[in-house]
């Protein structure tokens, strides 16, 4: 379980936003704001659940162990935690909006490139986001 706080909460928004807003426009979907506000919400609230779930500090801790250096390791703790919430976002928006039929599909149409902007984008709220919004 994650810690809870304003920053997490907002970092959470902000990547809702930013990996809903991607994998509409990388599925070339339009973007009507009634679909976009309510897949949002629902990125959101799968992360959510998911934090409360996925024990990630736990994984991300064991694996960056050996890992001398702290911002290797923090490289390495970010690509894990967005590997798991991009998964698990991606997957419940593909089921979403395909009712389970082709959802696979309209999974992997997208996972690689929004892998890629949420961990560029988690990247940067880590290492500026943090000064920006305080814990």
């Amino acid at each position: 379980m994650c810690k809870w706080n304003l920053q997490t909460i907002i970092f959470d928004a902000i990547l809702a936003i930013i990996i809903n807003t991607s994998a509409t426009f990388l599925a070339g979907a339009p973007l009507v704001f009634a679909s976009w506000y309510t897949f949002t919400a629902v990125a959101f609230a799968t992360n959510i659940v998911a934090q409360l779930i996925v024990p990630t500090k736990t994984i991300t801790s064991v694996l960056t162990r050996p890992i001398p250096n702290s911002t290797d390791a923090t490289l390495v703790a970010v690509l894990v935690e967005n590997f798991i919430f991009v998964t698990i976002i991606s997957l419940t928006e593909a089921y979403v909006q395909t009712a389970g039929i082709g959802m696979i599909e309209a999974w992997l149409s997208t996972y690689v490139q929004l892998m890629l902007i949420g961990y560029i984008a988690s990247l940067v709220l880590v290492f500026f986001g943090t000064k920006i919004i305080p814990e």
